[in-house]
């Protein structure tokens, strides 16, 4: 049996998996930390989570690596033009990976690699005019038209995380104001739980307040509240998925698609979360894009990038 090494890399965490040709996942992931202090740091971290990966699944004969990366990315040259949570600019990634693994290594941006994986595989099954929107650490977009990605003119199409939706708003790490990603990511819904510090009624047992002073109140912290009730965290959601929405009208607005995926760590909200964006949605998008469009959770969830990087790794062999 032969696999491909799915790898998505991440601000906060770095997750590889080998993967059929069909997109059929062939072992539970093995999860790290994505260390982001250095590029040296980074770089290192990432070969040695990739040589592990190697040892651990080597029944399944890796035959490639294929990276999900967030960032803007060069497809086909396998490089790592930008990355706001990354320690990389003009990174020739793929190249580098290859030397020291002895393996070819394709490159993607992580949330087009989620949109092959939930197309193949996942949510988006069937339809040919798809959006993904990825929300973790950042905000990540993909496009697909008539069943292939939009790449733009260099590759770097698809960066919705990027669109501003607050003119002259909260400074975003890739040198603009008022990205989707201040107001849409994990980051800012641990931003949004602060709000509730000190309130008896928003957060009754004080546990936003005892995270806070131990320097834990991050955006899966405040996510894990909200599912268990929590007023103050579940507040923080619903304002989270009023931003998410206010990115879904544009988004709808310009490319009408079939379907939007919402995929990344904070998507597992579900409902809590997609249920404020769509009445957003419903009430601020045109017709008749508002009228048709699904918004739904990415089938593959967390998993979506690391199947995808291993299609496209998979079609670049010409075995996909």
């Amino acid at each position: 049996m032969k696999s491909v090494l799915g790898v998505d890399i991440g601000g906060s965490k770095i997750a590889i998996v080998p993967v059929g040709p069909a997109g059929n996942q062939l072992a539970m992931p093995l999860l790290g930390i994505s260390r982001t202090s250095s590029r040296e740091a980074f770089l290192a971290n990432l070969e040695s989570m990739l040589r592990q990966g190697l040892r651990e699944f080597e029944r399944f004969s890796p035959v490639a690596v294929g990276l999900a990366c967030a960032g803007t990315i060069n497809h086909e040259k396998g490089i790592v033009v930008a990355s706001p949570n990354l320690p990389l600019s003009s990174e020739p990634l793929a190249e580098r990976l290859a030397g020291k693994l002895g393996l070819p290594v394709f490159l993607e941006n992580d949330a087009n690699a989620a949109l092959v994986g939930e197309a193949a595989v996942g949510a988006a099954v069937g339809h040919r005019d798809v959006v993904m929107v990825t929300l973790g650490t950042g905000v990540g977009g993909a496009i697909m038209t008539e069943g292939k990605l939009y790449r733009g003119a260099s590759g770097a199409a698809g960066e919705l995380g990027h669109m501003v939706v607050v003119a002259g708003g909260l400074p975003c790490a890739c040198g603009g104001r008022g990205c989707l990603e201040m107001y849409a990511s994990g980051s800012a819904l641990a931003r949004y739980g602060i709000s509730a510090l000190g309130d008896r009624e928003k957060d009754p047992h004080g546990q936003m307040s005892m995270l806070q002073e131990e320097g834990k109140l991050t955006g899966r912290a405040v996510a894990r509240l909200a599912e268990e009730g929590h007023p103050g965290a579940q507040q923080a959601v619903r304002q989270l998925g009023y931003w998410l929405g206010v990115g879904l009208v544009t988004i709808v607005n310009v490319f009408e698609p079939e379907m939007v995926v919402v995929g990344g760590g904070v998507s597992e909200l579900g409902e809590m979360l997609l249920g404020p964006a769509r009445e957003h949605l419903a009430r601020y998008a045109m017709p008749p894009g508002r009228d048709r469009v699904k918004v739904v959770t990415a089938q593959l969830g967390n998993q979506a990038g690391m199947v995808g990087g291993a299609l496209v790794a998979w079609g670049a062999l010409g075995k996909g």
